[in-house]
């Protein structure tokens, strides 16, 4: 718990204040019963603009997340590259959604013509702070031998980003007592 206190309180680097951000609005998602894809954490520099590929049902939401300074603005350029992913998904993967809706999320301002692209292109813009939220993923899988393991991860472990929370086999955990009172 004290190594997690410390990550928590301590300076970050940009990615890192980056893949929080973006945790934070995956979790949002799932909150409202979405399927959350953490596709910018998993391939970092190559994730194409997509942060986040959130599913419910037969809609599909391609999700890019930017925290930035209050003082600084998102140009046009983000809103172009986010709906030209989500223009290369929906034609790559034809059959695989019926309906697919770029969104843009940022805590700050955008310019006068980002948001006239935005706006023009379909590209939703949502304003979201960053919260805290609950960042030990707890995770069930079974080994070789088809024996049930139950393993926590914090967020600087080395498997922590290419860790996924399946439905119905692990949770996210606020401090090290509640991943173990549940056997983690």
């Amino acid at each position: 718990q004290l190594a997690l206190d410390r990550y928590l309180k301590g300076n970050k680097t940009s990615w890192q204040v980056g893949r929080d951000y973006e945790m934070s609005c995956g979790l949002t998602y799932e909150e409202k019963g979405w399927d959350v894809e953490y596709f910018g954490m998993e391939k970092r520099l190559k994730d194409l603009g997509r942060d986040l590929i959130a599913r419910k049902g037969d809609n599909v939401e391609i999700i890019q997340c930017k925290l930035w300074k209050k003082t600084k603005t998102i140009h046009e350029k983000h809103i172009l590259q986010l709906y030209g992913t989500t223009i290369i998904e929906t034609m790559i993967n034809p059959d695989l959604f019926k309906i697919v809706v770029p969104v843009f999320i940022t805590n700050t301002s955008l310019s006068e013509t980002a948001t006239k692209f935005a706006n023009i292109l379909g590209v939703r813009i949502e304003k979201l702070e960053m919260k805290e939220f609950p960042r030990i993923k707890c995770n069930r899988g079974f080994d070789e031998n088809g024996v049930e393991t139950k393993i926590y991860h914090l967020p600087f472990d080395q498997h922590y980003d290419r860790t996924k929370i399946k439905l119905d086999q692990g949770f996210f955990a606020k401090n090290i007592s509640e991943a173990t009172e549940q056997g983690f």
